[in-house]
């Protein structure tokens, strides 16, 4: 469990930011209380107030987004403020709220979905992703007795998510002149998100008739002859901060230019597109006319909705920019090669060579160190549990 969740519980005031769509945020709120920790709350939107509304020491920011940091700066200095939470630390106001914690010296915690997936979720302090600290703190150990952690299925709910997504989503469309000013992390308004959001179901349930066929003749005939490349939301913080590419077509088109040049011949590459960014990009016809240019449109694939464990235990190889699905592919033994900087790229886990090598002979990682690594990770920064589930850490 999370080394930061008691530090937190030693807070006797914190405030919330934006959380995870849905109702999250206030149970951990109802949570804290009953630790006799203070709450407050700012919404940002009429999806925020939707999710968190009729409680005590709410804040609502609708000023221009210019002005949040010296709006918060002066709020925390009123109310005494000890620590600030939030989910995602590269939104815009979450990234203006950690320079102000730091001017300020106040603890700056955040949530983010698990790098374990699933049935857990991230919980660090100062940053997540590349901004955490685990990395340099896991090298640093000259000896380290592997944890042991027990795992609880977090019956993480699907059909909470998305019903949780629409009621935000249609409050945020019909009161959007309550927050006039607001700025939203995917850089869409709220008519838009509604759209793609619709797009994102039809295709779901195309993918459902068509993709388990070609993936299914995929595993047989293509067993262990294929490398994977997954994916990541199209404007994922990740990608645009931690990384060098500012669009994942860029990214796509290294990738098949590498394989069609220096893989073995007999190869495939599979495209797993991420569901989050289903409704909102399609990169089929882009893949395929690129690797037409090439002439190996018959050994590159692309899905979806696929089950990501099998398609990740019968291949070669992984290539990511940053996602957590590397830690998957290293949980299954499989070698993987990151394209931007990621906490659990390090030397016995990743390939560490550059693109064009690993196609022709990537490197197995360490497994001893491997789990290692993995228990740690889950030791310092995961808490058992889920969004759209159960919270077993909430004790």
């Amino acid at each position: 469990m999370s080394k930061f969740l008691d530090e937190l519980l030693a807070a006797h005031r914190v405030l919330l930011l934006q959380g995870p769509v849905g109702p999250f945020f206030a149970d951990l709120a109802d949570w804290l209380i009953s630790k006799d920790v203070e709450c407050f709350k700012v919404n940002f939107n009429a999806g925020d107030w939707r999710y968190y509304a009729a409680r005590p020491n709410i804040w609502h920011y609708r000023a221009k987004a210019d002005q949040f940091d010296q709006w918060l700066t002066d709020k925390i200095k009123e109310n005494q403020i000890d620590a600030i939470i939030c989910f995602g630390d590269c939104r815009f106001y979450h990234k203006q709220a950690k320079l102000v914690s730091q001017s300020l010296n106040k603890k700056f915690y955040v949530f983010e979905e698990g790098y374990i997936r699933p049935d857990y979720i991230t919980f660090e302090k100062n940053g997540v992703n590349n901004y955490s600290s685990f990395s340099q703190d896991f090298l640093s150990q000259s000896v380290v007795d592997k944890p042991k952690n027990k795992l609880t299925n977090s019956d993480n709910q699907y059909s909470l998510m998305v019903w949780s997504g629409f009621q935000y989503y249609l409050f945020w469309t019909l009161f959007f002149w309550l927050y006039p000013f607001y700025l939203h992390h995917r850089g869409y308004g709220p008519v838009m998100e509604c759209y793609y959001w619709l797009i994102s179901a039809i295709r779901k349930i195309k993918n459902s008739l068509i993709e388990p066929p070609s993936f299914e003749s995929l595993i047989v005939k293509q067993d262990h002859n294929y490398f994977v490349f997954t994916l990541q939301v199209h404007n994922d913080s990740q990608v645009r901060i931690h990384s060098h590419y500012q669009d994942i077509r860029d990214c796509i088109t290294e990738v098949i230019d590498s394989f069609a040049v220096n893989a073995h011949p007999e190869h495939h590459l599979v495209f797993k597109h991420h569901p989050m960014d289903r409704g909102y990009r399609h990169y089929g016809r882009f893949i395929q006319r690129l690797a037409k240019k090439h002439g190996i449109e018959d050994r590159v694939h692309y899905f979806c909705d696929v089950h990501l464990p099998t398609l990740l235990k019968h291949s070669l190889g992984l290539v990511t920019i940053n996602s957590t699905t590397g830690i998957q592919a290293l949980y299954h033994h499989i070698p993987v090669k990151t394209l931007g900087q990621s906490l659990y790229d390090l030397p016995r886990l990743t390939a560490q060579m550059d693109l064009d090598q690993f196609w022709q002979a990537p490197p197995k990682p360490d497994e001893d160190y491997f789990h290692l690594f993995r228990e740690s990770l889950i030791q310092a920064t995961q808490l058992n549990g889920a969004y759209y589930g159960k919270h077993f850490w909430m004790k």
